[in-house]
């Protein structure tokens, strides 16, 4: 009997011209918008990758150089597009995708592609989950209000319930034929983005276990979907109030409570701008050494202590460069500020994100929306882990500058002295290692749970209201 009223919902769908050209523009869409998106995240890739190869060309090809130059010359580190911003591009959008590495300054994200466009496409581009998480499940609320509810207003499940068919089989009916349209949409999404993973880069840079987990949290939010629409159907006085009711729903779930929630955050938990933060950090960092200043009191009660080390009274006997000493005294007082000041700012960030998860507990919406980036890698917690990761290379690589500013080199070396190419190759390039998939969703634990929870109330709402349906349908 289920299969049964699955074919036919189906088939209602199918007959109806205005159905099926709804139905029809959205898988157009969703085709169009998966493509397109791949496309670029393609593009982005090798974007990413010949930028890298081009800075390194540039770091070799300097050839010999003073390693102090050459730690003001600096390098640059590419961000790389999240495993799965082909599917969601998250936040990485308002990210910036380059970090200047060099001496006494940590890198600032540059190139954003919000910073690079016009005022118009500042505004978030619709990718697949985007589609997926808030266009979808408009669609089925519409067929879900004009389906069950419209029947019962026209008297023909009094009928089937007269015919025998129970009201929770109708009811699983229903919520079957909306659940495997929203699959199938998904489906299609995951097809589109393959399709053109295959003719351009062959999947050489799919993640298959993301890709899984992408498809089966989608699966289980748009089984809510398909089930609060259900349950609203059931319980509402008619289609017009289930329609109501579930458009009120969605823009407060999408709109109004994320944007709420936000506004909070922020009230509560205040981020600094960037300029102050920058001003913040100049300051706490000119109380410390200066390695450019040879009167810098830190840096004289330095110098008489290595001259004390090696037993002479003037830097011109010492075998070493004391410059190199200095700078990375100078280094490693900005490495503490930076940590105090970065650690404060990644404290506010945890604290937003604790007060947004706790929003995304009594809002699926919100609970899909960031379990859908930490998935593909698009997320805010990725964006500090490619930082963090960029900026262990920046210390260490500037280290290697310092010690053989140091302690490399002739003697008798002088201003004008050079390390060797050879070094300078022998420093290694920065490559990014983004966290194990299980590790990134690891902090979204609350979020899925929630899913799982609502997924069971919905089903239990479900379940009610067809027993209360069937008692009011029951014939006299």
């Amino acid at each position: 009997m289920t299969s049964l009223l699955v074919r036919l919902q189906l088939t209602t769908w199918r007959r109806d011209p205005r159905l099926l050209g709804l139905l029809t523009a959205m898988a157009l869409l969703l085709t169009l918008a998966s493509s397109w998106a791949t496309a670029d995240d393609v593009a982005g890739r090798t974007a990413q990758q010949q930028g890298a190869t081009s800075a390194r060309a540039e770091w070799l090809e300097r050839g010999a150089d003073h390693p102090h130059r050459r730690a003001h010359y600096g390098d640059f580190v590419f961000r790389p597009a999240g495993s799965l911003a082909r599917l969601d591009r998250g936040v990485q959008a308002q990210l910036g995708k380059v970090l200047r590495i060099e001496a006494h300054r940590q890198g600032t994200p540059l190139f954003s592609d919000a910073s690079q466009a016009g005022t118009v496409a500042r505004f978030a581009r619709p990718d697949a989950a985007f589609l997926l998480q808030l266009v979808v499940p408009l669609l089925l609320i519409f067929l879900g209000a004009t389906g069950l509810a419209a029947d019962r207003d026209a008297g023909r499940l009094k009928l089937a319930l007269i015919q025998g068919a129970s009201a929770r089989t109708v009811a699983r009916g229903h919520f079957l034929a909306l659940w495997g349209l929203g699959l199938s949409l998904l489906a299609l999404v995951v097809a589109a983005s393959l399709g053109t993973s295959t003719a351009l880069d062959g999947f050489t840079t799919l993640a298959w276990e993301r890709l899984a987990g992408f498809m089966l949290v989608h699966a289980l939010f748009l089984a809510i979907v398909s089930a609060a629409v259900v349950a609203a159907a059931l319980w509402a006085r008619s289609a017009r109030s289930a329609l109501l009711v579930l458009l009120a729903i969605w823009v407060v779930a999408t709109a109004v409570l994320p944007r709420a929630m936000g506004s909070t955050a922020n009230t509560l938990y205040p981020l600094p701008s960037q300029d102050a933060f920058q001003a913040a950090m100049q300051a706490s960092r000119e109380a410390g050494p200066d390695g450019h200043n040879p009167e810098d009191e830190a840096i004289e009660q330095r110098k008489q202590e290595v001259l004390d080390e090696y037993g002479v009274t003037s830097v011109k006997d010492l075998p070493i460069d004391f410059g190199g000493i200095a700078m990375q005294m100078d280094e490693d007082f900005g490495n503490e500020v930076w940590d105090t000041h970065h650690g404060e700012l990644q404290a506010q960030f945890e604290r937003q994100g604790e007060l947004m998860t706790l929003a995304a507990l009594v809002n699926p919406f919100q609970a899909i929306d960031h379990i859908s980036m930490a998935i593909t890698g698009t997320d805010l917690a990725h964006d500090l882990d490619f930082q963090a990761q960029a900026e262990r290379y920046r210390r260490g690589l500037v280290h290697a500058l310092n010690h053989e500013h140091a302690y490399g080199g002739p003697k008798e070396r002088g201003a004008s002295w050079e390390a060797t190419p050879d070094f300078f190759a022998g420093l290694d390039a920065f490559e990014y290692a983004p966290p194990r998939w299980g590790a990134a969703i690891q902090h979204r634990t609350k979020e899925l749970w929630s899913l799982v929870v609502w997924t069971f109330l919905a089903l239990l709402a479900i379940r009610r209201g067809a027993a209360r349906l069937e008692r009011s349908q029951r014939p006299c």
